[in-house]
């Protein structure tokens, strides 16, 4: 996956509610991936481009056995070069990995991950195999 390096794009964010201390939101979202990220109005934002990065998220799906989820919900969600996922604010907080179907299931609203690159199957497929059965 060495040619991801130079060809993806990460993006992880989520709406800072008034009901929301910033700094514990974001140590949650460094729960799912721990980069930098900037306060931009009522939005917490980072942005990435080592895939290396996804290293914990990768390991921590793959502990849980909630790589098939992940899959699903990337798959259902990607188009041309780009895919998105969403996960559970109040899971995050509590250092706890909750893939989020639709906005819906994270009361908070959830904390979004944009991943472009110039072949996104190739991606899933590292980041989330299929199962062979």
């Amino acid at each position: 996956m060495e040619e991801l390096q130079d060809n993806i794009k990460i993006t992880i964010k989520t709406e800072l509610n008034k009901t929301e201390d910033k700094t514990n939101l974001i140590d949650a979202m460094a729960n799912i991936v721990d980069i930098d990220y900037d306060v931009r109005g009522k939005e917490i934002i980072g942005k990435f481009t080592d895939y290396k990065k996804l290293m914990n998220l990768y390991d921590t799906l793959r502990n849980r056995q909630t790589t098939h989820i992940a899959r699903k919900v990337l798959m259902r969600n990607s188009e041309k070069d780009m895919t998105y996922i969403l996960f559970n604010k109040q899971a995050a907080a509590i250092n706890s990995i909750v893939i989020c179907e639709n906005s819906k299931e994270s009361p908070l609203g959830p904390i979004f991950m944009k991943i472009k690159t110039e072949n996104i199957l190739e991606f899933i497929d590292w980041f989330v195999p299929r199962y062979k059965t």
